[in-house]
């Protein structure tokens, strides 16, 4: 790696641009080339340039005071720059770890402040062309480029400030960089770690609430599916149970009303035809006063009869329509019920139709008929035991008790009447045996039509029990899955009929219980899942990122820990090999003596506590201390020795350093200015030496330094005020 190239323009007093070409000397070494002129002309500007597009931002080392110094300020004949740039162009033909046949590092500066770095035409930070330099061996505060009043920086510098610059001579700095690099990469990781476990701890409660809710969705979706399959089966069986049973009182009602229909045309068709034997054969007086009589009387009680079965219907009726809940009693329970009526209301009839009633019998009769009545047709009405009935209406029954005692006072007439009947009939048997018969015909026929009236009032009862709970159904549907209403034809449709209505009723528990837990789940909001997911996949993902960023962490440490002791093996061996090479370059300036290099520990006195404190505390060595002692004298601090002394020392350890660590190029700003002849001879002749492995730039005034130069620069300034180069090439000058 070698300098090939530098090129000026608007750099503090090279307004126009200017190019200085670094050539190898005739032999292929590195070679010197010395950069000459008058005081003021603007040499120094050079080292200034090559330091600042190598990266420096101190302004007081570039002998500036503001940044806009930098650039070209303008003079009486020649108008101010609008920018300073400086491009340094470096060959790379030593250095494969850096992938670039050559490097133009560019730096440019605006006078509104701007500033911009380029690599190569591609722009680049200003870390990125340290770090670069840095792998090429570079350093704008190393010995790299050395300034006037730098030569006695290096022995009036700290322990601390020395040894960061025998780090640097030791090519320790992209080590060093990377290292701080990874430092600061540590830290920004433990600060991301740190904050997403913060936040991991802040979502952490609130993903377990919305995992529990979650889950209680879940479950409540699975319950609303069980519900509704459940609520489907058994509104859907009920239904079909109700309506088959509606269907069938409707035919049975259809079916008496036909067929009472029929008996009262049996019966006018009989009372025509008793009728058309009366007037054809005239009965005698007794005869029709009785026969009048008893007609009367048995059609007053079949009216009454009648009025009392429309008030008990009534009264059932009433008394279903008040209550909350209906239960029917079971169908064969009321076929044995009505048989037993019928069979009681038969012997009534026959009794009531005989030839010689005996009516204490017959008042008997209907005294049981009447008790039993009332008793079986409490248990049609209220057929679950245990159950409480609603109070009857009192007028009502204060009504149903007149008529049964006016029916009873009717029956006792009737008795009456058929006691004299049958007196007169003993006496008309004969001549009357047709009309008896129809007579009888005419009272079955009646019978049999009380027996439908009965019949069709049984069935509207039944019809009012099943529409109430028909009403109290669709209610408890309405209230509990309104949405079925419109479909529970179609349900009804699709039950399976092979289920018994025991089946059907185990599922109201089986409902109930599924509500309640509906209720005890509560109401969710549906965006909880979408909430949930998103706050999983989040505190995934974060822990996702903190397992990542405590394996960086550990990498990081991993890389700290080589780069660390690296840099100690390094350092150590750069130092040994230092610390000869000073004492020879010592020993070669100052005809002999002692000189040596000392590291200080941190437990050291020599070190101030500040600077012990900036210094990471696993590194032991914090400082440099230089110990010289000149031929013929005693002394061993730096500081008692004289100024040329010190140049020398200064001298003696650059040129160390240089042997050590060869820098592709060092620059050196009149540091042989405090030299004697004697010493710039010498001084001369151990920098052609180095030249034979480090590119050497000097500006100076010291002809024995100009004799070991093969290119020669000259700078002059005219009455612009700018800066300008004149070259010479010794070697053709020479030949």
């Amino acid at each position: 790696m070698h300098l090939k190239r530098l090129e000026l323009q608007g750099f503090k007093t090279f307004a126009q641009k200017a190019v200085l070409e670094f050539l190898p000397d005739t032999g292929g070494r590195p070679g010197l080339t010395a950069i000459v002129g008058p005081n003021g002309s603007g040499k120094s500007n050079i080292a200034d340039a090559l330091r600042w597009v190598m990266g420096e931002q101190s302004l007081k080392l570039l002998r500036a005071k503001k940044s806009e110094d930098i650039v070209f300020s303008g003079s009486a004949k020649k108008s101010r720059a609008g920018f300073a740039e400086v491009s340094m162009t470096l060959v790379n033909d030593d250095r494969p770890e850096i992938d670039l046949p050559e490097i133009v590092a560019t730096r440019r500066l605006y006078r509104n402040g701007q500033s911009e770095y380029e690599i190569n035409k591609k722009s680049v930070r200003l870390t990125d062309v340290v770090l670069l330099l840095a792998q090429a061996g570079l350093g704008q505060r190393t010995y790299s480029v050395i300034g006037q009043g730098m030569v006695d920086s290096v022995l009036a510098a700290s322990p601390v400030e020395r040894k960061e610059f025998f780090d640097e001579a030791a090519g320790l700095k992209p080590f060093q960089l990377k290292k701080q690099a990874s430092l600061n990469k540590l830290e920004a990781t433990k600060d991301n770690l740190k904050q997403a476990e913060l936040i991991l701890h802040e979502i952490g409660p609130r993903l377990g609430t919305l995992e529990r809710q979650a889950r209680r969705l879940e479950q409540r979706s699975a319950i609303e599916k069980e519900l509704r399959e459940a609520e489907v089966q058994y509104y859907g069986g009920v239904w079909f149970e109700l309506r088959g049973k509606l269907d069938e009182v409707a035919i049975a009602s259809k079916q008496a009303d036909g067929k009472r229909a029929e008996c009262m045309k049996r019966v006018r068709g009989l009372e025509e035809e008793l009728s058309a034997l009366e007037t054809a054969a005239p009965t005698s007086a007794g005869f029709k006063e009785i026969r009048q009589e008893l007609d009367e009387l048995a059609r007053q009680r079949a009216g009454l009869r009648e009025e009392q079965l429309r008030l008990e219907s009534t009264r059932e009726l009433s008394r279903l329509k008040s209550e909350k809940s209906w239960s029917p009693l079971p169908l064969v329970k009321i076929i044995e019920t009505l048989e037993r009526l019928r069979a009681q209301h038969e012997s009534l009839w026959t009794a009531v139709a005989g030839t010689a009633p005996d009516f204490d019998q017959l008042k008997k009769l209907i005294a049981e008929i009447k008790k039993d009545n009332e008793h079986l047709l409490s248990q049609l009405q209220r057929p679950a035991t245990g159950q409480t009935s609603t109070a009857a209406d009192p007028a009502l029954e204060k009504k149903l008790h007149e008529l049964a005692g006016e029916i009873a006072r009717l029956d006792s007439l009737i008795k009456a009447a058929e006691a004299r009947w049958e007196d007169w009939n003993q006496s008309e048997q004969v001549g009357r045996a047709r009309i008896f018969e129809l007579q009888h015909k005419l009272t079955d026929g009646r019978k049999e039509a009380s027996q439908m009236e009965s019949r069709l009032n049984e069935t509207a009862v039944n019809l009012a029990r099943l529409e109430t709970r028909r009403e109290g159904f669709l209610q408890d549907l309405r209230l509990r899955a309104p949405s079925l209403e419109q479909q529970l034809d179609a349900l009804a449709k699709g039950f399976d009929p092979k289920k018994t209505p025991a089946e059907i009723e185990a599922l109201a528990p089986q409902i109930s219980k599924l509500r309640s837990k509906l209720e005890w789940i509560g109401s969710i909001d549906p965006e909880v899942i979408k909430e949930y997911e998103d706050t999983k996949k989040r505190f995934s993902d974060l822990e996702t990122q903190t397992q990542d960023l405590k394996q960086a962490m550990a990498s990081l440490e991993s890389i700290i820990v080589e780069l660390d002791a690296t840099i100690k093996e390094r350092a150590a061996t750069a130092f040994r090999v230092l610390d000869r090479e000073f004492g020879n370059y010592f020993k070669k300036l100052f005809g002999g003596g002692e000189a040596k290099l000392v590291e200080i520990q941190s437990e050291s006195d020599e070190v101030e506590p500040e600077e012990v404190a900036a210094i990471p505390a696993e590194e032991r060595v914090v400082g440099v201390e230089i110990l010289a002692t000149p031929p013929g004298k005693r002394l061993k601090s730096v500081t008692l020795l004289s100024g040329g002394e010190r140049a020398l020392i200064s001298m003696a350890l650059i040129c160390a350093i240089m042997a050590t660590n060869p820098s592709p190029f060092v620059v050196l700003d009149e540091v042989d200015a405090a030299l004697d002849e004697s010493n710039s001879r010498k001084f001369a002749d151990i920098i052609s030496q180095l030249a034979d492995r480090t590119q050497f730039v000097v500006v100076t005034h010291n002809r024995a330094t100009m004799n070991q130069a093969h290119v020669l620069y000259g700078v002059t300034m005219g009455d612009d005020g700018v800066s300008q180069l004149l070259s010479v090439k010794l070697e053709e000058v020479n030949h």
